[in-house]
């Protein structure tokens, strides 16, 4: 019984532990449950924010002026956008076979995959198979940026990737997904991937090169086919496979494919590394550009722009090219490089085709020396702030200036400004076509000076550059600023005067567009009308002059162009002493028709021993120019510089400006293009014609004997030297008539006289009469004697036997021929000889001595002299006619006169004594 009863006890005891482990299981079934609904909870509770709207890094593209994509731009990740459409399907039924086959058969969470992984993995004893959805893995990739709690993060994924599958189709967000992923290497998205991978757009992908960018996505880095071939290879393999598991391709295709070696892209460099300064400058316009449209400027590397530039390929690769190459550039100190920028625009829309900011990019984004930089502009800025202000003003290209030394008021400290030319020269007047041509400084400050510095600094200010208030002085006209000026600033300055005085706005985008096609921006640069189109090319036709022949050949082009070269001094430091022609900035600006180039060279820091040596803007820069101008001007027709009406070419006085005066020499009689309206009306009066001393070369005393004609300048304003450099004369002070008087004959010099002691003249003193080269005749040698005498005491009477007259004509110049008779004095053989007479008019009306001579023809200037008892008294004048009338006379005197013929060169045809 008791067995029994304990049985039964034990059974009872048995039962009451089933049904307390039941009790068990069902009360932690529902702490668990209560515990997961708990934290199901708080997941959803803690769960952000999320936007549905999906807004991926996207990068930017530039193009260049022919559409065609120079340059990527991209911020944290590098992105092109793909269409759906655009995907081959071999793509998409790759990723599906690897990644999620029950894609279009789930709401965002396969509970299928999910079941079937958590038995594999229990099966495993480790993590062999993942359930993540390709809308959860958009999902986590694209919208969850907590990667901290891995349970959490997974719950989050599913939810939000049923809230995906509500908003977006199945194609929208298997598109998405192939946009977003991370395919290694810096490409994110299937396009990126293509390019990357294999240099091809997605048409051109192959089944095998699907299936491995298909591949790659589980572990870029352990799939990268760059570093791990076969790893690569293996997996595109295993894709394959999984495609011909699920259907989408044969087995036959499979094997195929598996053949196939993949080639690389071995190319690899990224699109942003392309044209750089170029690319960087775009990225600059952009951000002032989006800024002012109320977008921030980081979206150019997020939003997928496409920005359309002005870059010409052709003509910026050249230009990169010339700028890699050493030899155009002199060899630097302590490996530290001479620096050098350069700009070429078409100044006739502003569009910027080429640009390069320096030697060697060493930071994106950094100095761009072509745009950024600030630095004094030299000679360069000539015709920008003086001479086209002079031309705006109605000055002309053959206004006269004196290069001379000179001291301007306004120095440093209220001190005198003493400028000098770079060669130390002074050439004295010349117009302002030559000043320019040889770039000398003290015209372009006369220029400023003349129009005013306001006038120069406005105009200048018109012409883009950015100058300060502290600019406004005379040091202006030589490029002496505050802060300076880039190369793009001088290019569109320069432009304004190849686009007949209109200054285009240089820019370098035509338009932005956004991802979805729509322009955001079109380019409409600002527009203005400078100066006339007069002043522009009459600047033009001076700067021609410049590569011609003056201080620019090394820039000819063999076509029409223009330029200017420009070279600045060293900082006037003690280091800086006794470094004559060594400079601090070199440059050279100049245009074609076409085009505007500007190119820079120097140091970044100029110190004793960095700094150019006997380096010009006419030298390497000019070379520089040449070469980027050539190359942009290669294959196209030759234009010429566009001349508006309204001008006329005229000869003129190279010394005043004026028209050529009768006495104007040839040299100094040049032709100059002016505003019609401004053709000068005066004759010059800058030559004289006057006597001098033959022996000592200044001006006659009344006891010079041997006296000679010349012609002589003589300046508007008496050029006496500045105190700072005292004698200092220009180079032209020499054809100036002398100030000083002949100092060496006076009362008692004595000359060797010829006397006629022939019986017949009884003792009484006569000159003799000696023939010259030529004649015959005269006083036989045995009665003439010879004597010193003092001029006071020589005799004015000559022989007048018949026996002892000259006969025929004699070679040499000037008065004082010992004869009372008539003698012709031909100074050129084989001229037309001069006959002149002489009558004493007395009519009551008149009274004087006339004197009529023959026309020797044309564009002959006579001049009339005239000697009382042997001495030069007087140059009665001159004329272009053939007779004088000479009025001034008194009896009892004994009056020779010399008419001096000469053409309108100065150079002496004839002349005859009387």
């Amino acid at each position: 019984m008791s067995n029994t009863k304990n049985n039964k006890g034990k059974k009872k005891r048995k039962l009451n532990a089933k049904r307390f482990s039941i009790f068990l299981i069902l009360l932690l079934v529902f702490i668990i449950g209560g515990a997961g609904i708990g934290f199901m909870v708080g997941v959803v509770k803690n769960m952000p924010d999320f936007d549905l709207e999906y807004n991926p890094d996207l990068s930017a593209f530039v193009y260049d002026n022919d559409d065609q994509i120079i340059a990527q731009l991209r911020g944290t990740e590098n992105r092109i956008w793909a269409e759906f459409d655009e995907i081959p399907d071999t793509v998409k039924k790759a990723f599906l076979a690897t990644e999620d086959v029950r894609f279009y058969e789930h709401f965002g969470v396969d509970i299928k995959s999910i079941g079937r992984a958590v038995v594999t993995n229990l099966r495993q004893g480790r993590y062999a198979e993942g359930s993540s959805t390709i809308t959860m893995q958009l999902a986590n990739n694209a919208f969850i940026f907590n990667r901290e709690k891995k349970m959490e993060r997974k719950i989050q994924q599913a939810i939000l990737a049923i809230q995906l599958e509500r908003v977006y189709t199945k194609d929208e967000i298997f598109n998405l997904y192939l946009n977003h992923i991370y395919f290694g290497h810096g490409a994110s998205g299937i396009r990126t991937a293509a390019q990357t991978y294999f240099d091809k757009e997605l048409d051109e992908l192959t089944l095998a090169e699907s299936a491995l960018l298909a591949g790659i996505v589980q572990r870029p880095s352990t799939y990268s086919p760059y570093n791990n071939p076969e790893s690569t290879m293996n997996r595109r393999n295993t894709v394959l496979n999984m495609m011909a598991k699920y259907d989408f391709i044969t087995e036959a295709q499979a094997e195929e494919a598996k053949q196939e070696e993949f080639v690389l892209n071995e190319n690899r460099t990224q699109l942003e590394d392309n044209y750089p300064w170029f690319t960087d400058y775009v990225i600059k316009e952009a951000s002032s550009i989006l800024e002012e449209m109320g977008i921030e400027s980081v979206q150019i590397f997020k939003s997928g722009l496409s920005i359309y530039t002005t870059m010409d390929t052709k003509v910026q690769t050249n230009l990169e090219s010339v700028y890699k190459d050493p030899a155009n550039f002199p060899e630097g100190v302590d490996e530290i490089l001479v620096e050098s920028a350069a700009v070429l625009l078409d100044h006739r829309n502003g569009e910027i085709m080429a640009l390069v900011g320096g030697r060697e990019l060493t930071t994106r984004r950094g100095l761009n020396r072509a745009t950024d930089m600030k630095r004094q502009p030299g000679s360069t800025i000539k015709p920008i702030a003086a001479y086209g202000p002079a031309l705006e003003a109605g000055y002309s290209p053959a206004t006269v200036y004196d290069d001379a030394p000179v001291d301007f008021p306004g120095g440093a400290g209220g001190s005198t400004y003493s400028p000098h030319n770079f060669d130390r020269r002074w050439r004295g007047l010349l117009t302002m076509r030559a000043a320019i041509k040889d770039s000398i400084n003290i015209p372009a400050l006369r220029a400023l000076q003349q129009v005013g510095v306001k006038q120069g600094f406005d105009f200048a200010k018109k012409l883009g550059l950015p100058l300060l208030d502290t600019d406004q002085n005379l040091s202006l006209a030589l490029g002496g600023l505050t802060q300076g000026v880039s190369p793009l600033d001088m290019a569109g300055a320069y432009g304004a005067f190849a686009n007949q005085g209109v200054l285009i706005e240089p820019h370098a985008i035509r338009k932005i567009v956004d991802k979805d096609g729509q322009v955001l921006y079109e380019a409409n640069p600002n527009k203005s009308v400078v100066m006339s189109e007069q002043t522009a090319y009459l600047m033009t036709d001076m700067l021609v002059t410049v590569i011609q022949s003056g201080t620019g050949t090394r820039a000819n082009l063999g076509r029409p162009a223009a330029g200017k070269t420009g070279t600045t001094q060293l900082p006037p430091l003690p280091e800086f002493d006794n470094l004559r022609n060594n400079f601090r900035d070199a440059w050279f600006a100049g245009y074609s028709p076409e085009y505007t180039s500007v190119v820079w060279m120097g140091y970044d820091e100029t110190t004793p021993k960095h700094y150019l040596k006997a380096v010009y803007g006419g030298h390497m820069p000019a070379a520089i120019w040449k070469s980027a101008m050539q190359e942009a001007l290669k294959d196209k027709p030759v234009e010429q510089f566009t001349r508006p009406a309204n001008l006329v070419y005229t000869a003129i006085d190279a010394k005043s400006g004026l028209l050529p005066s009768e006495l104007t020499p040839s040299q100094y009689i040049i032709n100059e293009v002016f505003i019609r309206d401004n053709v000068p009306k005066e004759i010059s009066d800058v030559w004289i014609e006057a006597p001098i001393c033959a022996e000592t070369g200044k001006r006659p005393s009344e006891y010079c004997t041997d006296i000679v004609y010349g012609v002589y300048m003589q300046r508007p304003v008496p050029y006496v030297p500045p105190e700072t450099r005292p004698g200092v004369y220009p180079e032209d002070y020499d054809m100036e008539y002398p100030t000083e008087i002949c100092d060496m004959h006076d009362a008692q010099s004595k000359i060797t006289v010829y006397f006629c002691e022939d019986e017949k003249h009884r003792g009484f003193p006569v000159l003799a009469l000696k023939p010259e080269p030529g004649q015959t005749g005269g006083c036989p040698d045995n009665v003439v004697t010879e004597r010193r005498m003092s001029l006071e005491d020589i005799p004015s009477d000559y022989c007048d036997l018949d026996d002892h007259q000259l006969f025929g004509k004699v070679s040499g110049s000037g008065p004082g021929n010992n004869s009372d008779n008539d003698n012709e004095i031909d100074l050129e053989p084989g001229e037309v000889p001069l006959e002149l007479s002489i009558e004493l008019i007395n009519d009551g009306n008149n009274h004087g001595i006339l004197l009529s001579w023959n026309s020797l023809g044309s564009d002959i200037t006579y001049s009339i002299q005239r000697w009382e008892n042997g001495n030069l008294k007087k140059q009665l004048g001159s004329t272009t006619g053939t007779s004088f009338l000479d009025e001034a006379i008194e009896p009892n005197q004994n009056y020779k006169y010399q008419i001096v013929a000469g053409n309108r060169l100065s150079d002496v045809i004839t002349a005859k004594t009387r």
